[in-house]
């Protein structure tokens, strides 16, 4: 199914049996056309796959002699609650407007406000999960396991959106890089198809917030529409200052109320590989031959 179609689909569900049905459908689609491969840190820095079952994804470094387990996507949960309020709210008109909900579910499904405020004990949780893991020779986690603990970090988070993103035919790329200079996993997402312009940086695990005159926030997905040099600079490995300020006024255009609100946002520089030598899964979509450019 294309894009146009799923989305034309989604509008028309009407019952929990219709969506998770369409939910069986798609993810049985996508694991038909996928290959075994191993991905994820010291593997590849860029992935484009659906991360299926015959996918070994490894979102950490290895210890000593211990292997990653395969972090496994076997939850529909996360679909199921976004394509349900997709269906409902009938508003999903492009991608604008899918990442506040995106960003939403990913939060409620990996995180609590507890896990943010508490930002080490939530590393702490995640760690030994990956360890006991190790440790016991475990194969592989679900990814109920960081669900129970809301134990979730940029990998998990970024997996999840990459995930999303192919059910609703978004072309993705799970992404391994920096931001600010840290290891930090975010998605590059192209809503014309891998190759065209425009590009777009999602990343799940931070937010661009709107304040009204009685304090009350409204939190959207943070992205940016990425330039050509932009986009290309990024590949390279070079760190690359993103400023969201056409971010801001496009939340504006779509959402007027938010022109009387105060935005509160973090301008970041990112890049693609960490400290090893850059690993692209799929060389030919490594840069993007802009025509023009264009807006999503």
């Amino acid at each position: 199914m294309t894009k146009d179609e799923i989305k034309k689909k989604i509008l028309e569900l009407k019952t929990d049996e219709e969506i998770m049905s369409f939910i069986k459908l798609r993810i049985e689609e996508l694991e038909s056309i996928a290959q075994e491969k191993v991905v994820g840190q010291g593997y590849t820095t860029i992935f484009d796959d659906y991360i299926s079952s015959k996918v070994k994804f490894k979102p950490v470094a290895s210890l000593k002699n211990k292997e990653c387990p395969n972090l496994i996507y076997d939850d529909v949960l996360p679909y199921f609650e976004l394509i349900k309020k997709l269906a409902t709210e009938k508003t999903y008109l492009n991608e604008l407007f899918l990442f506040k909900p995106l960003m939403l579910e990913i939060f409620n499904y990996m995180s609590s406000k507890e896990s943010k405020d508490n930002i080490y004990d939530t590393l702490e949780k995640r760690q030994l999960l990956y360890f006991n893991a190790m440790k016991t020779g475990k194969k592989s986690l679900s990814i109920k396991e960081f669900y129970k603990n809301k134990a979730a970090f940029c990998s998990e988070n970024t997996g999840l959106a990459h995930n999303i993103f192919k059910i609703l035919g978004i072309d993705s790329q799970f992404v391994i890089g920096k931001r600010n200079n840290e290891n930090h996993a975010f998605n590059i997402i192209f809503p014309k198809g891998y190759g065209n312009s425009p590009a777009v940086l999602f990343d799940s695990s931070f937010t661009i917030n709107f304040k009204d005159n009685l304090g009350n926030i409204c939190s959207f997905g943070y992205f940016k529409v990425l330039t050509d040099d932009e986009y290309n600079n990024i590949l390279l490995g070079n760190s690359t200052p993103i400023v969201l300020e056409k971010s801001i006024n496009d939340l504006i255009k779509y959402y007027p109320i938010l022109s009387n609100c105060i935005a509160n946002y973090e301008n970041a520089s990112y890049s693609i590989g960490i400290d090893e030598q850059l690993k692209v899964e799929n060389s030919d979509k490594k840069s993007i031959k802009y025509k023009k450019k264009d807006d999503m």
